[in-house]
């Protein structure tokens, strides 16, 4: 048996033979060419067959899901010209072949993409090649889908997979990926989520036979290759015990979350899209916790208009009638990048202009946003909330810049909601340390537990190297999340957790006991945490929040909780 440590990157267990599947770009043979244009006329042919293949994956994925937003970014490339304008230049003024000047112009652009160490960089890079495979396999006449010799559900394991490649895995031949590149927020990790297959990312793999069984944890990043007999005995059972619970918790998935004490606690959902909100109604979603405002702005060369957010927001604020829905303004920067929003280069953009930093320096894309949500608010229950608040000083502005809002559709005798919550994200240890002092300004925080513990540990959670180091259950972490809902009490607010954390079955505990009443989750994980809150006791939560906080490290931590 053989055992890898990578990054968790969907959670569940998968067992499985080993499917190998090979990404990459093919052999070309340089040739000479006497008529550039007939070459520019099959790169033109190439580009109509790869628009379409594409437009038809992203309408199957539904138009507004993370993947069908990936698949958008490859659109937006076919129509770059810095990317086919150059290849196109390639054929015409250095009499390349179509097929060599496809492969050039693809690695060239991929490789300066890489060069420039940003991790957000190195997958656009993987969209480059994405795109220029499936230019370069039309060209050449092969086909663009390349599972045709998977006939067994298997473990799908590969150096990377490109997006396109996991977008057409035939249904029902996929265990789960594991793949040696890839990162808790790459392209592989969006899609596993979105099938809902576990997923391994990051992994120093060695060589592999085809057919070998391999086995993992989507959540711990744990792969065992060959596993002992004892290995495997022991994830069969957990995967069986997993496999029961969430069918238990799906047929409970429309009751509400209370603990055995009585102790209502709300569960809601992460969304970003319209179709997320009725999936997660149809899972038994108590509102949305958060709605990621960003994936909007994906699919777009240019930023998304006011009245295009205002049918975005409205439909789903109408979808969840009188459930809470708490939307978060644009968070971009750092790893998420959108097309038509220059932020200009930065040696640590984790540190830079993100959030609500880079809102407030671009005040007309603020108010478009903010007048959009208020218009919406009228026709259903609204919260906003601002990412990346570091201090008093950012929700001051924030409050400045709603009332602008607000004011501005007075002036444009436009109806708007009135009653609606403000709250900001808890993700900057700055804000939860003075929280107290911020709580009067607010009706909720809301802690982004992912965030949170990369700037408390200081560590870069999409960096493999070091990424097992950013563990939510660090006391320092605890004791950040514990200011903050001792000063939302003694103010009247509310906290809610929408990070990984809060679909951590084995976190929940915690969570409550320290004071939180609403957890926002990944959309199929909202009946398994409903049934885990039903399973607990205030008092007793209360208690192992309080050994928690005392404990040394994470791993006494989990030690602590692992028998709750």
């Amino acid at each position: 048996m053989i055992e890898r440590t990578g990054i968790g990157a969907s959670p569940g267990i998968a067992i499985g033979p080993v499917y190998l599947h090979t990404s990459g770009l093919p052999d070309v043979t340089p040739r000479r060419i006497d008529d550039p244009e007939a070459e520019v006329n099959a790169l033109s042919r190439s580009e109509a067959l790869v628009r379409t293949r594409l437009e038809g994956l992203q309408e199957a994925h539904g138009d507004d899901s993370e993947e069908a937003a990936v698949i958008g970014a490859h659109l937006l490339l076919l129509e770059d010209p810095e990317f086919t304008g150059e290849i196109r230049e390639r054929i015409q003024f250095e009499s390349l072949c179509v097929e060599a000047a496809v492969l050039q112009v693809t690695e060239e652009s991929a490789g300066m993409l890489e060069s420039l160490d940003d991790e957000y960089l190195a997958a656009r890079a993987a969209d480059v090649r994405d795109v220029g495979n499936q230019l370069l396999r039309s060209v050449l006449g092969l086909p663009l889908d390349t599972w045709d010799n998977l006939d067994n559900p298997s473990v799908l394991v590969a150096s990377d997979f490109f997006p396109s490649e996991t977008a057409t895995i035939p249904p029902g031949m996929a265990i789960g990926l594991c793949t040696a590149e890839g990162s808790a927020t790459s392209h592989i990790a969006v899609f596993a989520r979105g099938m809902d297959l576990p997923a391994v990312v990051g992994v120093d793999l060695p060589d592999i036979e085809p057919g070998t069984t391999m086995a993992f944890d989507g959540t711990t990043g744990k792969v065992y290759i060959d596993p002992s007999d004892e290995a495997l005995g022991s994830l069969r059972e957990r995967q069986s015990k997993e496999r029961e619970a969430q069918a238990g918790a799906a047929l409970r998935a429309s009751e509400a979350a209370v603990t055995l004490d009585g102790t209502r606690i709300e569960v809601a959902a992460n969304i970003g899209s319209d179709q997320d909100a009725v999936r997660a109604i149809a899972l038994g979603a108590e509102g949305v916790g958060l709605f990621r405002t960003e994936f909007l702005f994906l699919d777009r060369s240019r930023p998304v208009n006011e009245d295009e957010q205002y049918e975005a927001y409205r439909t789903v604020l109408s979808t969840f009638g009188d459930e809470l829905v708490v939307v978060r303004t644009l968070d971009v920067g750092g790893d998420k990048q959108v097309p038509g929003i220059e932020i200009g280069e930065e040696l640590n953009p984790f540190l830079g202009l993100r959030g609500i930093r880079l809102a407030l320096a671009r005040p007309h894309l603020m108010q478009d946003q903010l007048r959009a949500l208020l218009r919406a608010g009228t026709e259903g229950r609204l919260a906003i909330m601002a990412p990346m608040v570091a201090g008093r000083a950012d929700v001051s502005d924030f409050r400045a810049a709603l009332a602008e809002a607000e004011e501005s559709l007075e002036q444009d005798g436009l109806e708007y909601a009135k009653d609606y919550q403000v709250g900001i994200m808890i993700e900057v240890p700055s804000a939860a340390l003075v929280a107290s002092r911020l709580a009067a300004d607010v009706d909720f925080f809301s802690i982004g537990t992912n965030d949170l513990t990369q700037y408390t540990l200081a560590v870069d959670r999409t960096n493999r190297e070091v990424a097992h180091r950013a563990d939510s259950f660090d006391p320092a972490v605890l004791r950040l999340i514990a200011e903050t809902t001792s000063a939302a009490r003694s103010s009247g607010c509310w906290v809610g957790v929408c990070g990984a954390m809060a679909g951590d079955p084995l976190a929940v505990p915690i969570l409550i006991g320290l004071g939180v009443t609403e957890l926002s989750v990944a959309i199929p994980a909202v009946p398994t945490i409903k049934d885990r809150v039903r399973s607990l006791d205030l008092g007793a939560c209360r208690r192992l929040a309080d050994l928690s906080l005392a404990a040394a490290d994470a791993t006494e931590v989990r030690r602590i909780v692992s028998d709750v």
